[in-house]
């Protein structure tokens, strides 16, 4: 059968697939959410029609899931080395997932694992696992997994006084960031504190086993743990393992749900929202701004768009502060939020929220009474020091951690896109005034 009458009779599943040549060797490697759809497009003309004449046969693997498609491809690619992935590689379209030599292992992700090795951004030495073609899949398959195996994200170098919001949100063990005396305090039992360091790195093998296809190995591992820790009466424990077996199982098998489950925790969040600001109905569109600068030079801000509770990536927009010198955030703020009410060919936000306190809810307040946009838009600020949230016409601040965990769930991933899209946009830019 001919590769094209087969493709026809590809299931619509996740899975892997493989293109041979006519000595049987594997060639090129692919991964697919649905197996049927992917494989039409290699009719599309492009960069695929030389492999296309080299190859004479193709097979596929059916997979539980997308997710489990994109282990099994980084792994299939590693182990045969098929000659068009090498090909095609890009060190600038592979990913790898490094994990750091500090004592609570930081992850992140990095196109050229030879050459970044942790040092620019002060870490030890880093080891990866990889490659991996889908760079949105993999960050998504990270945020599920911390969900389950928690681990630290704040920076090596920094450390905290007290737990960060992440630990509040369960995706921190919230004492692998907390500075050392401050540590001893809280946990004055070494016992304690030696369990909680095992159980941080256990974390990070878990994740490890996951992303390199030792999956079901790994739930076994889970359910020995967990039968040792009943009968030895450690139920806490023993509970905290069987969640993890049951979420693992629900990571591969059911992910479309969970999907839907972070939808109607979002949602539960603007609930809450309305509620909190008074409105008549849940904020559509929440647009959150932050400034990011290197004592004041090459200040930019980001303009990060949540609508419905989703990000609207292609609603975001970058702002190069023009007019205001020196370290003044309120300032900055205030000509970025009059640029951006000009633009009335914009959807008008139902919300505003801006990166601060006091003082910069303050200032996007004054913008927005001489804006024509301002009837129905409401403002509120973060202080990411205090982790507060600051309301028009409330004297004192909302504790963020004290606020139902939909809405601050969602506060905090407003808060952190923001964040995320004004730094690389500030980086980028400082790189480029770097090199004139």
């Amino acid at each position: 059968m001919d590769i094209k009458k087969k493709i026809t009779n590809a299931p619509q599943t996740p899975g892997v697939y493989y293109f041979k040549d006519r000595h049987k060797r594997v060639i090129y490697v692919g991964k697919a959410a649905n197996l049927r759809a992917r494989l039409r497009s290699y009719a599309q003309p492009g960069w695929k029609e030389d492999m296309l004449r080299e190859a004479s046969s193709i097979t596929w693997e059916e997979l539980s899931s997308d997710i489990e498609a994109l282990i099994r491809e980084s792994e299939l690619i590693k182990k045969l080395k098929p000659h068009h992935n090498i090909l095609m590689r890009d060190d600038k379209n592979y990913f790898f997932v490094a994990f750091t030599g500090d004592e609570f292992p930081r992850i992140y992700l990095t196109h050229q694992p030879n050459k970044d090795v942790g040092r620019p951004l002060g870490r030890p030495t880093s080891k990866y696992i990889g490659t991996f073609t889908d760079g949105n899949a993999l960050k998504q398959v990270l945020r599920l997994l911390r969900r389950t195996f928690p681990y630290c994200t704040c920076s090596a170098r920094t450390r905290h006084k007290r737990q960060c919001v992440n630990a509040e949100l369960g995706k921190c063990l919230g004492f692998c960031c907390v500075d050392v005396a401050a540590r001893a305090c809280d946990l004055p039992d070494h016992t304690v504190v030696r369990a909680g360091r095992a159980r941080y790195r256990a974390n990070i093998t878990a994740i490890k086993k996951v992303l390199t296809g030792k999956s079901r190995a790994l739930e076994h591992s889970l359910a020995r743990a967990m039968e040792r820790a009943a009968r030895a009466r450690r139920y806490e424990q023993a509970k905290i393992v069987r969640d993890q077996i049951a979420s693992l199982k629900r990571i591969f098998e059911h992910h479309k749900y969970l999907q839907q489950d972070i939808q109607a925790e979002r949602e539960k969040g603007l609930v809450v929202l309305q509620n909190l600001l008074r409105l008549a109905r849940p904020p559509q569109r929440i647009e959150c701004y932050d400034i990011s600068h290197h004592q004041g030079d090459t200040s930019v801000a980001s303009m990060a768009v949540f609508e419905n509770g989703i990000p609207a990536k292609n609603e975001y927009r970058k702002f190069i502060i023009r007019k205001v010198k020196g370290i003044n955030d309120p300032a900055m703020l205030t000509e970025v939020l009059a640029r951006r009410l000009t633009h009335q060919e914009w959807q008008a936000p139902d919300l505003i929220l801006v990166d601060g306190g006091k003082a910069q809810l303050n200032a996007a307040l004054r913008v927005l009474k001489t804006s024509r946009v301002q009837r129905g838009v409401s403002l509120a600020a973060i202080a990411k020091r205090e982790e507060e949230l600051y309301l028009v016409g409330k004297k004192d601040p909302l504790k963020l951690r004290e606020l139902p965990p939909p809405v601050l769930h969602l506060i905090t991933a407003l808060r952190n896109e923001a964040h995320r899209f004004a730094v690389s946009f500030h980086r980028a830019r400082r790189k480029k005034t770097l090199l004139l």
